[in-house]
């Protein structure tokens, strides 16, 4: 308990010294409040009446077995939701290491303080109210009590500790990542197969029987937090900040790097920045997210491609850009030394603007050459719109990517495994309409048959952009000499506690 009371007393000083939160202006802070509770206000009105819809939308079922039925799906959702927007742990674990605590202890609030997060309350805003509206008046107290237990167990410690595993496997064990989605993904294929009730059977068992309900949590919630502990533990002791690094690149990896420099523009800085990609946990495991949710709804949109068009299409604008849109974000935050090393070795800022547009266009590279996998089951106008995707990518996103990223002046954490893009300015926020065109346009294109004009529009706003890079590069580079200064000081501001 003492060690938790001390990383939450430092988390608390860490967060009163945020200058965009805890420092920041009351007007500020008062619209973050005023938006977090524009959001809550109908997801707890809708879980408070989820009872009456079910019940006038299946008049001849029960609708607490519907509820019971479906609890266990928040699971998988709420997992997938921190894994994507929450960092996992990641405090400078050095200083606690030399003080008279438990390593066990610290590992342990650690993972407790994970829960304070706003995805815990946004799980207690699902459960709490359809608990009070349905299950706390039609159960005896008792009853009542395990099953919102069995459901906050679940929905909050167990999707924490889950999410916080799979960042941990992706940042050291990258295959055992893989194999966990894999596992994930043939339980719910297995599901799909075998009918619906496979899984909402399992879900009504634990909830339908709040006793057994409530040892089968206890028991998956423990199992999974012992498995944690010995992730962290084994990352704590192997961490490059209490450790020796061990391990150097390959001659096969020696030779990659000295290909990207003889071969592309900007190549010494190309060949730089991908280095730190791969010695950056973070940064490998935005990269290897991005490239695994692009193979996996490529292959949801190329099964889909056969009875739904533009479903597959959609999948297809929305994770096509794989590694590039994480990573475009905070390419120029990797640290704030490789910051100082890079604009004070002489470099010129031009230089560097050109080989943060190449390293974002090779990450752009697989989900464009696994494009014409398509085209055998689309018509010459449909397969227009494949090509208005790529060169939109290419010549309108990656830019705006590179002129939004020295404005996010928060440095990465080197020890994090995240796939997380975190954008608090409203610069980040105006790159999202840009991300989001190829899915408007696809179903425009479907539901009004225009297939042609909307792949004109995006290729040729793409082409204009490509070919506007001669002037638009020299515009990148000036905004990020003018902001170079407040950038490298942002960084030292906000480095953690």
């Amino acid at each position: 308990m003492r060690t938790f009371r001390i990383l939450f007393r430092h988390r608390v000083t860490r967060w009163r010294r945020d200058p965009t939160w805890g420092t920041g202006t009351v007007a500020g802070q008062i619209v973050l409040l005023g938006l977090l509770l524009f959001l809550l206000a109908p997801l707890g009105l809708g879980s408070y009446v989820l009872g009456d819809v079910l019940r006038e939308l299946y008049p001849d079922t029960g609708a607490l077995g519907l509820i019971n039925g479906g609890m266990l799906y928040l699971v998988p959702a709420l997992t997938a939701s921190r894994f994507m927007t929450q960092s996992p742990p990641s405090e400078h674990v050095a200083p606690y290491v030399s003080l008279p605590i438990s390593g066990t202890g610290l590992l342990n609030g650690q993972a407790a303080l994970s829960l304070l997060s706003l995805h815990t309350l946004f799980a207690a805003v699902l459960v709490g109210p359809v608990w009070a509206a349905e299950i706390a008046t039609a159960w005896s107290p008792l009853g009542a009590a395990a099953w919102l237990a069995t459901a906050l167990l679940l929905t909050v410690v167990l999707a924490s500790h889950g999410a916080t595993l799979l960042h941990l496997l992706l940042g050291r064990r990258p295959w055992g990542f893989v194999g966990a989605l894999a596992g994930i993904a043939l339980f719910f294929a297995a599901d799909a197969t075998l009918g619906p009730d496979l899984f909402r059977g399992f879900s009504r068992v634990l909830f339908g029987r709040p006793a057994l309900g409530l040892v089968a949590a206890v028991i998956a919630v423990g199992g999974v937090h012992a498995a944690l502990l010995r992730a962290m533990r084994a990352r704590l002791e192997v961490d490059g900040r209490t450790g020796r690094r061990t391990g150097s690149p390959s001659h096969r990896g020696y030779g990659f790097y000295r290909w990207v420099e003889r071969t592309l523009p900007a190549g010494r800085l190309v060949a730089l920045t991908l280095r730190q990609v791969a010695r950056t946990r973070r940064l490998q495991g935005l990269g290897l997210s991005g490239l695994a949710f692009m193979v996996v709804w490529y292959g949801a949109a190329l099964g889909e491609v056969f009875r739904e068009l533009a479903p597959s299409l959609f999948l297809v604008g929305l994770f096509g850009m794989g590694p590039t849109f994480g990573l475009g974000f905070i390419v120029f935050g990797i640290s704030a030394g490789h910051a100082d090393g890079l604009f004070a070795r002489p470099h010129a800022p031009r230089r560097i603007v050109t080989a943060t547009l190449v390293l974002l266009w090779l990450g752009m590279l697989p989900g464009t050459l696994l494009l014409p996998a398509f085209l055998p089951w689309l018509s010459p106008a449909q397969s227009s719109l494949l090509l208005g995707f790529a060169l939109w990518w290419s010549g309108i996103v990656v830019p705006a990517l590179v002129y939004v990223a020295p404005r996010l002046r928060k440095p990465v954490d080197t020890s994090a495994s995240a796939f997380t893009i975190s954008v608090r300015t409203l610069h980040g926020i105006a790159v999202y309409p840009l991300w989001f065109a190829p899915m408007i346009a696809a179903a425009v294109a479907d539901a009004a048959g225009v297939w042609w004009t909307a792949g004109s529009v995006l290729g040729g706003a793409g082409l204009i952009g490509l070919l506007a890079l001669p002037w638009t590069t020299g515009g990148l580079t000036r905004q990020l000499a003018s902001n170079r200064h407040e950038m490298l000081a942002g960084f030292r501001e906000n480095e953690p506690v």
